[in-house]
């Protein structure tokens, strides 16, 4: 059974006809289903559907190719990746870099995202405004954002597409969605109580889809490149942040992406 609707298919195929430029590789790294399995090594949830998901978008476009490894027999390329978990969706142009990744399956609203992400890899260009993009390609340190989601979050799409948008301008940012109920250990491990959750480098996080100068204040606070001007306002905000967080306020954010039909059915995001 098809994970795209014919629906989808025809509209795709208008968009990636009018929209795409120089061709795009998907890479995914994924595991073979198993009929035993040890609590040491955990079956991949979703390997199954990511893997006909990107093969059914590279029948669309003759510009879309997809790349599927074994995550476990080809670990050593999986390693060149950084790939450390399945299912891996790397967006490329073919050219060596694979900073704008996917862990867990772009799904439900997360799926415009992946074809955001395509359309922007084939133009070579990112929507940022010029100031943002200055800061972001004056970054000289390695910068790792990780954007916590779920596939019904509405306000999560704009958090991973601006750290994608980084990620592209700059080769030293690597920016990965992390879809949470897939990787329950991983989004405990980083205190991840709602989405999205944005941490980088380990170091400094937030919750929410900031406005891209504001995300940008945060990488740049990663790496100690905020000038005196920019560490007031980040100051301003993380305090005005974090007493929104203890109040419990729910954010409100919303985001102007199309919607698909495409959707897998995933249990809500307990916390």
């Amino acid at each position: 059974m098809a994970i795209l609707s014919e629906r989808d298919r025809r509209k795709l195929q208008e968009i990636f006809r009018s929209r795409l430029v120089n061709p795009v590789r998907l890479v995914l790294f994924t595991q073979e289903q198993r009929l035993v399995w040890t609590p040491w090594n955990q079956p991949c949830q979703f390997c199954k559907e990511t893997e006909q998901l990107v093969k059914e978008l590279s029948e669309i476009s003759p510009l879309i190719e997809a790349e599927v490894h074994d995550f476990e027999r080809e670990s050593e390329l999986a390693e060149q990746y950084g790939v450390d978990k399945v299912p891996a969706i790397i967006v490329t142009d073919g050219n060596g870099r694979g900073n704008i990744r996917f862990f867990g399956i772009p799904a439900g609203l997360e799926f415009t995202t992946l074809i955001e992400d395509i359309l922007m890899v084939s133009q070579g260009r990112t929507n940022l405004s010029d100031d943002v993009r200055a800061k972001i390609k004056a970054i000289d340190k390695p910068v790792h954002i990780q954007v916590f989601v779920t596939p019904t979050c509405p306000y999560c799409p704009r958090a991973v597409l601006t750290a994608h948008q980084f990620a592209m301008e700059n080769p030293n940012i690597v920016a990965d969605m992390v879809e949470a109920t897939e990787f329950p250990e991983l989004a405990e491990r980083y205190g991840v109580f709602a989405v999205p959750k944005v941490v980088i480098n380990d170091a400094v996080s937030f919750e929410g889809a900031l406005p891209e100068h504001l995300f940008a204040l945060y990488v740049l606070k990663a790496v100690d490149q905020l000038s005196g001007e920019e560490r007031r306002e980040f100051e301003e905000v993380d305090r005005q942040l974090r007493g929104m967080a203890d109040d419990d306020w729910e954010h409100e954010h919303r985001h102007d992406h199309d919607e698909f039909e495409h959707e897998h059915h995933f249990h809500r995001y307990e916390h």
